[in-house]
């Protein structure tokens, strides 16, 4: 099967106390876990798990090109499918420090994800520390790593994050007593996690933004506030989780996942605050940031999640955001109970739309340069669309694409088939319909977006 890969971003989370004892960190031993990976096959292939930003990312790959055949380049070498193994040796690195011979040493029994890839490969990781001389590069790119620790709190606007949760959720606001650490590096892409490393410390482990990395602080508020999302939305699950614990029943009640969720990985309550967390970041950016066009940037991350499997997250932020912007008390507990009664009302009209005719392994040739496409279910008749063309040369999918609005295209009467007129430029392409930066898409009746996945594949 062909499949058109689309920027995903996971973000695993698991329930955690509030905490307000911050620190930014960029550890010895977690960058080194991200380097290796950086360096390995799948790492340097892979367009998302390894942000590969010069001139720092061009700077690892000419100091370690040497050691590009060590064998621990092969033994870590995971793929997609291996996420697990991926996310856990990354993130296990930080419970390791380097001793007084320079070898790496557990600090913490803390293990993220289940496999122990970093302990199952410490001896070539040590080989690797020694032959590579890794100390020495982390050393000379202390400075760097120093700015991007000074500049993340202002960047990231974490003391409005702050405030912002204090305010609506009080009664869990972060305490002194347990320790909240954000560990960053700059070659972090797209998989995101919220662990507790022990009694004592909880640690986030996000993506970070290109502008930071290049120190380019104010050139894009607008930037600054999309790229808020990686861990602002893993702040207020500090927040959002205790709310839930209390309302559990009611949650188990009033949300089936099993209607909402469609194979994102959660379950239950988990799926419940993973909604949550997202309609809470939606409330914190057009409160906070007005003049901005947050309606695009919400858009951008409601097809997000509808990729990840939380398929109405659209409609659940917006009656989020309603019941908000009538609240006299502004406090979200206040919010839990008429939004799980909608929750169960709404329920029932939620079923991702999918495209009948996406043949997934053949491409077609359109007769008279006419696309035509048929719907499982009525879709909302836009006036117009846009779509994407994804070239392929030989069967094989390209970096080449072209964005194409579609004026009035032609809708049958009950919303089920789709008609428009189409001259590509390529030889061979797929035609997709979902444009992440676009307040346009393929919408049920109901007001689900179509499955992110749909396209067909066509040829001259």
């Amino acid at each position: 099967m062909k499949k058109i890969i689309f920027l995903l971003f996971l973000i695993i989370s698991s329930q955690s106390y509030s905490q307000r004892n911050l620190k930014i960190e960029s550890t010895e031993s977690y960058e080194l876990g991200n380097i290796i990976l950086a360096l390995t096959k799948y790492g340097k292939e892979d367009p998302w798990d390894v942000q590969k930003i010069p001139p720092y990312y061009n700077k690892i790959l000419t100091y370690f090109k040497p050691f590009k055949n060590h064998p621990l380049l092969d033994s870590v070498n995971y793929s997609r499918k291996d996420w697990e193994k991926f996310l856990g040796f990354r993130t296990d690195f930080y419970a390791f420090s380097f001793d007084e011979n320079g070898k790496l040493k557990r600090n913490y029994p803390f293990n993220s994800f289940g496999p122990k890839e970093v302990d199952k490969n410490l001896d070539l990781i040590n080989d690797f520390v020694k032959k590579s001389n890794y100390r020495e590069f982390y050393t000379k790119h202390k400075k760097f790593y120093n700015e991007l620790m000074s500049n993340y709190k202002e960047y990231y606007f974490i003391n409005q994050s702050f405030n912002f949760l204090d305010k609506i959720a009080p009664d869990t606001k972060f305490n002194n007593e347990k320790n909240y650490v954000i560990a960053i590096s700059p070659l972090v892409g797209g998989q995101n996690c919220h662990r507790d490393i022990d009694s004592l410390t909880t640690v986030d482990f996000p993506n970070i933004g290109e502008d930071l990395i290049l120190g380019k602080m104010n050139n894009n508020i607008s930037t600054r506030v999309i790229d808020n999302h990686s861990i602002f939305t893993e702040m207020d699950h500090g927040y959002v989780n205790p709310i839930s614990e209390k309302y559990k029943e009611l949650i188990t009640k009033n949300f089936n996942y099993e209607k909402w969720d469609n194979k994102s990985g959660y379950t239950g309550i988990n799926s419940f605050n993973e909604y949550m967390t997202w309609a809470v970041y939606d409330i914190f950016i057009k409160e906070n940031f007005p003049k901005e066009n947050t309606d695009s940037i919400s858009n951008i991350y409601w097809k997000q999640n509808a990729s990840r499997g939380f398929v109405a997250q659209n409609l659940f932020s917006k009656k989020l955001i309603e019941l908000y912007n009538r609240s006299k008390s502004k406090k979200l507990e206040d919010l839990y109970k008429p939004m799980l009664k909608w929750s169960k009302k709404t329920e029932n009209k939620i079923s991702q739309p999918k495209l009948l005719n996406s043949d997934t392994e053949n491409f077609i040739t359109l007769k008279d340069n006419l696309v035509e496409l048929s719907f499982s279910e009525p879709m909302q008749k836009s006036k117009n669309i846009e779509i994407i063309l994804i070239q392929f040369e030989n069967g094989k999918q390209t970096r080449n694409q072209k964005n194409i609005r579609i004026e009035k295209p032609i809708w049958s009467k009950d919303g089920k088939k789709l008609s428009f007129n189409l001259k590509p430029e390529f030889k061979q392409y797929a035609i997709g319909f979902h444009i992440w930066n676009s307040l346009n898409g393929l919408y049920s009746q109901n007001g689900i977006l179509l499955n992110q996945q749909s396209y067909i594949l066509v040829k001259k």
